[in-house]
């Protein structure tokens, strides 16, 4: 038979306010043995009401006001695990159970507005029925209709019977015979009837019934289902006996957070067991951010997720919510978590810590037994092995069964030496321990892996992205996972004198490619070697291998090579538990330069499209600058490889991080007018050299395409670069371009940029125009533009000094001659190379092969020569500081010393051009900058 439900469009305004003020009334009442244990209310005034183990509605805080939500930018850094039971408006907070449905409406609402997307809300037209042990459930929005179907496993006799809503299948990833053996249902879930695993926006099912909901993530769909399953049991009650007062979901790894997050957002469900669901799930993001390679916000999958979350992704500690406060929704209903700690990526550790700190919730509302968790190692992922079953059939019986003698204080787990509460508890005592950067409380001892007498199985290497240039690693073929090697040539011996008496967290520099080569043995002290596994990196990362309690005075550290293919960069010694990740990343010591800069102009950077997907590069451009150039994907030759043919994944996805990280982009470049930098297909007609027509169209179409795509996050183009001749040439340079259109190319290219974005600063953008002999071809090239009407506002100087040149005069004739035309003017490429590069191209070259071999600087910068550099930056900045009323943005060419072009061009040295270092730590020259802004 089929059963329908049509609800009307609004609530009545009299039941609203029935919602607004009262505790929802449960469905299950506890026994009197529970709620003489547990139905107090700690930091409330409630006199001892009864603590609910499930609610009839879907959401009972439905009715509250929605909480203003602040944008990014607007959001405070908040380090430690946020307060649950903080208003979201900042205005105190509850520990009472009474304003506990209201606080919950509010962090949900933080995670779909942050995490997830919306979780729509019961549509008004839902039919169901049962038959053939399949339940069908068709809903439909829109005048669109999703029909899902489950099959249902019944057990003999007549019920009603609990059920557990399994992902996949219908005990999910737990044995079939915990629920089967208990007369419990088992629904089975197919989530691809919703939502694919790896969804595609805006194709998916339950896309066609809300197609404005393309944005959403996988986790705001999935649990949506499991809703719309239980609506349908709703419906054929009469046909399915299924005690809605009873159920349970649970799922493992995806599948686990979709079972955490569906019994997080429906308070029908009365029991949630959520099996190894890692980053994303129990684990909490901020944590996660501080251990090795697990799934953190920025790794884990963007199907999942709102794309808009990942602004986050080098910024964890400004999200206004964490993963312990999406378990917290659960409360005060059941809720266990399951780990299984010898898969490194579940992060379990993290999971760990964000359960101790969700436990305090349901602590606090005196039903801490309705939370376990067991995190229980040497099984595969998703089977529960022998050791792990009792605590979930303890959460069955007692939950789904009623069998309420049976003890469900479950907290399992291999963390004993991990620090928890400085997590959370300056919510849990008042007083927060969380650990801060200060000298007077914090050692720290950094030493180079190649600088301690590695001994001669260890060769020293050169990479340009380890610290110093320098690493080491074992020779080939010593693998030694069995036994600790027992010759000296196998050691590396680090002497450390420490200062505290305190507890030291060893962390080290590591590229370690594979799990094949990613262990080390190590022992401090006396004690026996220890081996240190599972350190596979994505490149060079920090991890962390030991801790240890060190009494002052003088240590051994000793490494051992273990597989050959590990390679060795840094070791670090300190206090701060966040090792060298967290003390990278604290800069609240010294401000943003953006913020130094206030509104003289706008600060930016170019970077490469694969800085993006650094955190620890993200979270320096993100506090620093405004705007970002893309320093080669967007170039003609990138992006656009043949005539009819695009390549813009790698510029979709630079832009789409600058839309979600609120900056500005630079659209660099349109036309890059020199033969050696257009493709083929741009030049020529079959075997002939291109024509005017064609090629003019195709720069019209081309700059057409480019701009129409990026112009809601493109604030600047550079629409033409390098066009004018250098010194000994012709006002224009030699090219296709200037050969074929004269200077009409130009004209079109800006006035097709105008047409497709009005509102634009558009830029002429060239090197060395502020030099005699070429500033006078810039002035005249600039008129001649203006009086053929092309829209040119600003002339983009690209600003690569060398160290001792002496050009402010000259920039400041050059900054008088453009503002008598009304140019602005932006400094598009800013650096200081400080390995002069100018002998490269005197005398026909003829020093060349003396520069290929040298590199003055390899072993650090003089401080004589920063001294200079210092200068001549604050010289610029001053300059700049005159002149901001014509300035429009100053950006500096790379983000920091080791990702500087300056380092291989036109010869590979070792260079320093930048503001920060290759630790990304602020050089002498950013604190002088500062000082002077």
């Amino acid at each position: 038979m089929i059963r329908s439900e049509r609800l009307p469009i609004s609530l009545p305004a009299i039941l609203i306010g029935i919602l607004a003020t009262a505790v929802p009334s449960p469905l299950m009442e506890p026994s009197s043995a529970q709620e003489s244990q547990s139905s107090k209310i700690s930091g409330g005034s409630d006199s001892s009401p009864t603590i609910p183990l499930v609610y009839k509605a879907e959401h009972t805080g439905e009715a509250y006001p929605a909480p203003v939500l602040p944008e990014f930018d607007e959001l405070p850094v908040v380090r430690p695990l946020p307060d649950p039971f903080a208003w979201s408006d900042g205005s105190g907070r509850s520990t009472a159970f009474k304003d506990w449905s209201r606080r919950r409406s509010e962090i949900k609402a933080e995670i779909e507005r942050y995490g997830i997307g919306e979780k729509p809300p019961k549509p008004s037209d839902i039919t169901a029925e049962f038959e053939n042990n399949t339940l069908r459930v068709s809903v439909t929005e829109n005048g669109e209709t999703l029909t899902l179907t489950a099959r249902v496993d019944l057990p003999e006799g007549k019920g009603p019977f609990p059920a557990v809503i399994g992902i996949g299948r219908g005990s999910g990833s737990l044995p079939h015979e915990i629920f089967s053996q208990r007369k419990i249902a088992m629904i089975a879930f197919n989530f691809n009837q919703v939502m694919a695993h790896q969804q595609n926006r805006g194709s998916e099912p339950i896309n066609r019934l809300y197609p404005q909901l393309t944005h959403i993530g996988a986790y705001a769909a999935w649990p949506w289902g499991i809703s719309r399953l239980i609506d349908g049991l709703e419906l054929v009650d009469d046909d399915l006996p299924i005690d809605r007062q009873r159920l349970a979901v649970t799922g493992c790894s995806f599948a686990g957070k979709m079972a955490l997050f569906a019994g997080a957002l429906d308070e029908r469900i009365a029991l949630t067991i959520a099996q190894e669901s890692g980053g994303g799930g129990a684990a909490a993001w901020r944590v996660s951010e501080t251990l090795g390679n697990v799934e953190t916000l920025g790794k884990t999958s963007h199907a999942w997720f709102l794309d808009d979350m990942f602004q986050f992704s080098g910024a964890v500690d400004k999200l206004p919510y964490d993963h312990h406060e999406l378990m917290a929704l659960v409360a005060p209903r059941a809720l266990l978590v399951l780990g299984n700690p010898d898969y490194e990526w579940l992060a379990d550790e993290s999971g760990y810590v964000s359960c101790r700190a969700a436990h305090e919730v349901w602590k606090n509302f005196g039903v801490g037994d309705r939370f376990g968790f067991s995190i229980v190692a040497d099984h595969p992922h998703c089977q529960l092995p022998d050791n792990q079953r009792p605590e979930v059939e303890a959460f069955v019986d007692k939950f789904l069964l009623g069998r309420t003698e049976v003890d469900t204080s479950v907290s399992k787990h291999p963390f004993e030496s991990v620090e928890h509460e400085f997590w959370y508890d300056g919510w849990t005592k008042g007083t927060s321990s969380f650990p801060t950067l200060d000298g007077a409380n914090v050692e720290t001892l950094t030493f180079e892996a190649e600088a301690m007498n590695p001994g001669s199985d260890w060769q020293i290497k050169e990479d340009t992205k380890a610290s110093g240039e320098k690493y080491v690693i074992i020779n080939d073929g010593l693998n030694s996972t069995e036994a600790v090697p027992q010759n000296e040539n196998s050691s590396l011996s680090i002497s450390v004198t420490t200062t505290k008496d305190a507890k030291y967290y060893v962390h080290a520099r590591v590229n370690c490619p594979t799990a094949d080569d990613d262990s080390f043995w190590l022992k401090i002290d006396d004690s026996d070697f220890a081996a240190v596994n599972g350190l596979t990196t994505n490149g060079w990362q920090w991890v962390k291998l030991t801790t240890a309690v060190l009494k002052p005075g003088s240590h051994s550290i000793v490494i051992k090579h273990r597989e050959d293919g590990a390679m060795l960069d840094q070791i670090l010694v300190t206090t701060y538990p966040f090792g060298a990740e967290g003390l990278e990343s604290t800069t609240s010591n010294f401000p943003a330069l953006k913020d130094a800069v206030g509104q003289r102009f706008k600060i930016g950077v170019g970077v490469s499209h694969q800085v993006i997907g650094n955190p620890k590069d993200v979270t320096l451009l993100r506090r620093h600058f405004q705007i970002v150039t893309p320093e080669n994907c967007m170039k003609p030759q990138g992006i656009h490889p043949e005539e009819h043919r695009w390549s813009f994944e790698q510029t979709d996805a630079f832009a789409d991080f600058v839309r979600q990280s609120g900056l500005e982009m630079v659209g660099h470049c349109l036309v890059w007018a020199k033969d050696d930098r257009t493709d083929t297909w741009m030049m020529t007609e079959g075997d002939q050299p291109v024509s005017r027509e064609t090629l003019l169209r195709r720069i019209e179409t081309h700059t057409e395409t480019v701009v129409k795509r990026y112009a809601d996050v493109v604030t600047h183009w550079d629409v033409v670069n390098e066009a004018i001749g250098d010194s000994n040439d012709g006002l224009l340079r030699d090219s296709i371009y200037s050969r074929t259109t004269g200077i009409d190319f130009v004209v079109t290219a800006f006035e097709t940029a105008r047409a497709n974005d009005p509102d634009a600063l558009l830029i002429y953008n060239d090197y060395n125009g502020h030099q005699p002999g070429k500033r006078e071809k810039l002035i005249e090239f600039l008129k001649q533009l203006k009086a053929a009407g092309a829209p040119v506002d600003a002339y983009g100087m690209q600003g690569h000094f060398e160290l001792g040149d002496k050009s402010l005069s000259q920039l400041r004739e050059t900054f008088d001659e453009l503002r008598k035309l009304d140019i602005k003017i932006v400094v598009s490429e800013l650096d200081i190379d400080v390995v002069k590069r100018g002998r490269w191209w005197s005398d026909d070259g003829k020093y060349r092969e003396e520069l290929r071999h040298y590199d003055p600087y390899e072993d650090g910068l003089p401080s004589n020569v920063e001294d200079e550099m210092v200068r001549q930056y604050v010289d610029l900045f001053e300059l700049f500081d005159e002149y901001s009323e014509s300035i429009a943005r100053v950006s500096f060419w790379n983000l920091h010393d080791g990702q500087s072009w300056l380092n291989y061009f036109p010869w590979k040295r070792t260079n320093y051009p930048l503001l920060f270092d290759r630790n990304r730590n602020p050089k002498a020259a950013f604190h002088a900058v500062i000082d002077r802004l």
